[in-house]
């Protein structure tokens, strides 16, 4: 598989790329840069929206507004006019905040949090169900970051960065419970660590290694890691697929905590990366 560089973003922590079919773009995050990016897939332009706070993860709305994940909680991003409006805003500990999110195939929008500063289970993963209550789901978690569902296995799969773990659930699509909890695949050391991760219709898992300079593609079912996307980045975030006809695999990186001889020997760390024609 042929990774190509899409856009020179130069993101310091570029996350959560989110493709909408209705409108024929991507957004992502630059958590540290704070702001929101968008790119016109037809003209090939990025558009930048800063943001007062951090903005983490993004969830798909009809119309010109878009759930963002902040730093501290859930807004509604109106695009045209860059404002931003809460849903539910937390008081988080110090020294805590909102990582990685998403909306769930039924509606639901999940979000966990974590230590700034390596805390171990110093956050939690939390669910706001369709008529906006909101769930504590686990605790005790130390980076909370990918998540996945299998519709037809009513299966959630989800990444605590802190355990180098896949771990798998069986998911209640009534009611947005979780039970059953598996480990699918551990990561060594050598890897990288586990962050953000997407699902194909043939239900593999493909997992962004952070410090590991690729994508990797897990067989849940077998416990197997079966393919790998190299990514000419040290610090690879998150895939997701997309594009117009739903087959390119887009993928953010990194730059934030690079040294020197690093951003030399891969200067375009930060960039925005796409595979085409995958599934």
């Amino acid at each position: 598989m042929e990774t190509e560089k899409l856009a020179g973003c130069e993101n310091k922590l570029g996350e959560g790329p989110l493709w909408c079919e209705e409108d024929g773009r991507l957004y992502w995050v630059d958590i540290v840069g704070s702001a929101i990016y968008e790119f016109d897939y037809d003209e090939a332009e990025i558009k930048k929206y800063p943001t007062e706070k951090r903005p983490t993860a993004l969830g798909q709305k009809k119309g010109s507004s878009r759930y963002v994940v902040l730093e501290d909680g859930l807004y509604l991003w109106e695009k045209i006019t860059n404002t931003v409006e809460p849903v539910d805003v937390l008081d988080l500990p110090d020294g805590v905040r909102f990582n990685d999110g998403k909306l769930d195939p039924w509606g639901r929008f999940w979000a966990g949090t974590m230590g700034e500063k390596g805390q171990k289970e110093a956050g939690a993963l939390y669910c706001w169900d369709t008529d906006g209550t909101r769930q504590t789901v686990l605790k005790d978690v130390t980076t909370s970051n990918g998540l996945a569902w299998d519709k037809q296995a009513v299966t959630m799969y989800y990444i605590d960065t802190g355990t180098r773990c896949i771990l798998k659930f069986h998911y209640d699509e009534t009611t947005g419970a979780i039970a059953n909890k598996e480990i699918v695949y551990t990561f060594q050391e050598e890897d990288g660590v586990p962050d953000g991760m997407t699902i194909d219709s043939n239900g593999l898992l493909w997992v962004a290694l952070f410090g590991g300079y690729r994508v990797a593609v897990i067989n849940p079912e077998l416990g197997e890691w079966v393919d790998t996307v190299d990514v000419p980045a040290k610090k690879v975030t998150c895939p997701a697929f997309g594009g117009p006809d739903g087959r390119d695999l887009f993928i953010t990186t990194a730059s934030v905590g690079l040294t020197e001889p690093d951003l030399i020997e891969y200067p375009d760390s930060g960039s925005l990366f796409v595979v085409r024609g995958v599934k």
